[in-house]
């Protein structure tokens, strides 16, 4: 076989090759290239292929590919979608671990870009599909929240229909809430998952079904409803009975999470013989199967049942089991149940070391679930949103003025090309045509000097929206008509330092302008410690967000309230807070 020969054959199995992947992929691209509502449930029946399949080397051919045919045909929304159809893969195979956190970080910034192109193809439906995924990547930061309301804004806008899995982001929503202990919030949005049609949630993963029943009783729980609480229970035994998961172990697991939260219900009811053997049938199956978390949980249910019954050793016993489970799972909420019931088991037993160990490694724990939830905040998200939306005003804004910018081009156009045809035509009027030339070149200059305003206009414009205290701009908006969420977005700083309380003090008088100059009439040689304290009870915070907020203990403040109420001359039957309201 001469070398000639063998290097065609090679070329035409290149170009064989070449061909097989472009037909591989063009399904994909004529998918993804639609622009009407049917775009999604195009692109979802593309995604699914992996889904099922779990073909990794044909889905990496097929990335290359892609990526390949872009390179030669630029694409705004191709771009969008491979992007899209990469990170699903990803997340997918999961062939990827001991790098995730650094993946994530890139996908995150991918992601954001692709927004961006969203923006410019001014499409929403687009939009949400980005922002679900954003979120989806985004869990256990603040952003998971706020782009999981953002996608359900976007999807009431075009049309929940056109979402396969429009109702997942309620669930994600109610997840959210719950870890944010806004738990009457995260039930409401649960409610909404839940009634969704079955025929709207068939495309979904039914074991979501199972976990937002256990997020809407964990959060009835929380609430103090209990009986609401068993209710959501029952029914998770009720659905794993009608309708079992095909994997033993989940079935296993679900019914005994059920049980022993149910078999919680009747331990605060103190019917304690009835709870035993549900709750002891958790903490067994959580062990069984490595669920650690859920066997932190029912130990803490039995040691406190012990606790109940004056079994003082027994609970103690419990109570460092269930530490143990929580640290092994790293349950924080459970490891705050645990030292709490230890601190308060040792204490009665006259253990005071122990006790004093256990409940500074409670306040710990507590500090540090409360920072995290703190910077999860619902208000913080709405502050966030807002600015969301103000980002999207400003785009609309700048395609305003592209289209003043085009009309005018055309306008100064026409007029150039009308001069030439005049001057053309009336050749003899030379002198008449200078000075109306003149007109149109001074005319010309006019509208330049206009537009250069307009986009210094534009510019600055866009750098308050950047630079301008959004928590300010709220206040202003919204101080006569809602003074809560004043006080909510007030109550947001920390008061620690000079600087930070000087902030506080300059937004704090913009809201209420009468209070400080009355309080200083009132109490001569005001100090600063006195003023904040003051400002912070106006705001109606308790003694421990005070504490929190001024970075000292509670004893502190109510030590400082003493005083200030001293300083006041109050009589012992006066409230202080309800004095301190009166005043403005």
């Amino acid at each position: 076989m001469n070398r000639p020969f063998i290097v065609i054959l090679l070329i035409l199995l290149f170009c064989l090759k070449t061909k097989a992947q472009d037909v591989q992929i063009k399904p994909l691209i004529t998918a993804w290239k639609r622009t009407d509502t049917s775009q999604t449930h195009k692109a979802e029946q593309t995604y699914n292929w992996f889904r099922k399949d779990k073909d990794f080397k044909l889905y990496q051919r097929n990335l290359r590919s892609l990526y390949a045919y872009l390179k030669n045909n630029p694409d705004d929304r191709l771009w969008v979608r491979t992007v899209m159809y990469d990170i699903f893969g990803k997340r997918e195979f999961r062939k990827v671990r001991s790098w995730q956190y650094q993946n994530d970080l890139v996908d995150t910034s991918r992601l954001y870009n692709c927004i961006k192109i969203a923006y410019r193809l001014n499409d929403d439906q687009l939009k949400a599909e980005l922002y679900t995924l954003y979120a989806e990547i985004s869990y256990g930061t603040g952003n998971y929240l706020l782009y999981n309301l953002k996608a359900i804004e976007l999807q009431q806008k075009v049309g929940t229909a056109h979402f396969i899995y429009a109702a997942n982001l309620y669930y994600n929503v109610s997840l959210g809430l719950y870890e944010g202990e806004d738990y009457q919030q995260s039930i409401d949005y649960g409610l909404k998952f839940l009634s969704f049609e079955y025929e709207e949630r068939k495309n979904l993963d039914p074991r979501l079904y199972i976990m937002q029943l256990d997020l809407i009783g964990a959060s009835y729980l929380r609430l103090a409803k209990n009986e609401l609480a068993k209710q959501y229970y029952q029914h998770i035994i009720d659905t794993l009975t009608k309708r079992p998961d095909h994997a033993p172990e989940y079935q296993q697991l679900w019914m005994s999470i059920a049980k022993g939260n149910i078999g919680r219900v009747l331990m605060l009811d103190k019917q304690y013989t009835n709870a035993m053997p549900l709750v002891t049938e958790h903490l067994q199956t959580g062990i069984r199967l490595n669920f650690y978390n859920n066997a932190a949980m029912a130990q803490n249910t039995l040691a406190e049942i012990g606790f109940e019954q004056q079994l003082y050793p027994e609970a103690i016993a419990g109570f460092k089991k269930a530490y143990r489970y929580a640290i092994k799972s790293n349950t924080i909420k459970e490891k705050i149940r645990a030292c709490k019931g230890l601190s308060n088991a040792y204490r009665i037993t006259k253990q005071t070391d122990s006790a004093f160990e256990y409940y500074n490694r409670y306040h710990q724990y507590q500090d540090n679930l409360t920072a995290n939830i703190n910077e999860g905040k619902l208000s913080a998200v709405n502050a966030r949103m807002a600015f969301d939306n103000a980002q999207d005003n400003l785009e609309n804004a700048n395609k305003t003025i592209k289209a003043q910018r085009l009309t005018r081009n055309l306008i100064i156009s026409s007029i150039a090309l009308l001069t030439i045809i005049a001057l053309l035509a009336y050749n003899r009027k030379m002198l008449k045509q200078r000075h109306k030339e003149e007109m149109l070149l001074r005319k010309q200059k006019d509208a330049e000097l206009e537009a250069h305003h307009a986009k210094i206009q534009i510019v600055n414009f866009t750098e308050n929206i950047i630079e301008k205290d959004q928590l300010l701009k709220d206040l202003q908006q919204q101080i006569n008509n809602n003074s809560t969420l004043i006080n909510e977005n007030l109550a947001n700083y920390t008061l620690i330092t000079d600087e930070e309380w000087e902030k506080f003090r300059f937004e704090f008088q913009k809201a209420y302008p009468h209070f400080l100059p009355v309080l200083r009439q009132k109490i001569e040689h005001i100090t600063p410690s006195e003023e904040r304290l003051s400002a912070l009870l106006y705001l109606k915070l308790t003694t421990s967000q005070i504490a929190s907020t001024l970075g000292i203990s509670d004893e502190s403040v109510s030590r400082s309230k003493r005083r200030l109420k001293l300083r006041l001359d109050l009589s012992q039957n006066q409230k202080l807070e309800d004095y301190l309201l009166s005043l403005a």
